[in-house]
């Protein structure tokens, strides 16, 4: 009987460590994965030359070419060079859809600019009980008139409502002030929420304070449970 005792303690130990070792043993595997992946890919023509394979030469040579490439396509000559690369890319059957899928999301990643944008918001959109993630485009709100001449009651904001994956192309929205759900989000935090597919979001969404704000809105529940938006 103790000796039972004894080894299921044993057990239920081994498995605790194995559990506070999994997260950290993982990371570094990844890391070291990915080192490995990138350092390669330059890494075994430096073996070629050199005569024997140097860990992480290859990898700081293509940081520095990543960089270079960068540096240089921001200059006239360089847009030139990457247009005409483009072109001729985007003539071959089967490669040149696949360049240009990924061409669209990398301009659109290139062209997104958080100035741009004064504030994240909610909007019931596409329709009522459904929220849809938007940024308000300016800081003047236009007051709306009727055909006969007399003016709305409430002001109209222009809204920006991007789509996915290329957050540069979207709907530009005119609502109410009194129907916006002002969020505490930053601009650059509502950016990661839409790029990253909703994967990178925050564990509860908190309405900023608005006169005429509703008190409170209650999302859809998620998978990492019940999320709110409260005022």
């Amino acid at each position: 009987m103790p000796e039972k005792k004894f080894l299921k303690t044993l057990r239920r130990q081994f498995i605790t460590g194995i559990l506070v070792l999994l997260p950290i043993l993982t990371t570094v595997f990844f890391v070291s994965w990915l080192f490995r992946l990138l350092d390669g890919i330059l890494g075994r023509y430096f073996a070629r030359l050199f005569g024997e394979y140097v860990h992480g030469v290859g990898f700081l040579t293509l940081v520095l070419l990543i960089w270079l490439v960068g540096m240089v396509s921001r200059t006239y000559l360089g847009g030139k060079l990457n247009h005409f690369k483009d072109v001729l890319i985007t003539r071959i059957p089967l490669v040149g859809s696949i360049f240009g899928a990924v061409k669209q999301v990398s301009d659109g990643l290139l062209k997104l600019d958080s100035s741009n944008f004064q504030q994240v918001v909610l909007v019931e959109y596409p329709r009522q009980g459904v929220y849809s993630v938007g940024f308000i485009t300016s800081e003047r709100l236009v007051p709306l008139e009727i055909d006969d001449g007399a003016q709305a009651s409430s002001l109209i904001a222009h809204v920006f409502m991007p789509t996915v994956p290329n957050p540069t192309s979207g709907y530009i929205v005119l609502v109410p002030e009194n129907q916006l759900h002002r969020l505490s989000l930053t601009v650059e935090e509502g950016l990661k929420l839409v790029l990253s597919l909703g994967l990178i979001h925050p564990q509860q969404y908190r309405l900023g304070n608005s006169p005429g704000v509703p008190a409170a809105v209650t999302l859809p529940e998620a998978e990492d449970g019940k999320k709110e938006v409260e005022s």
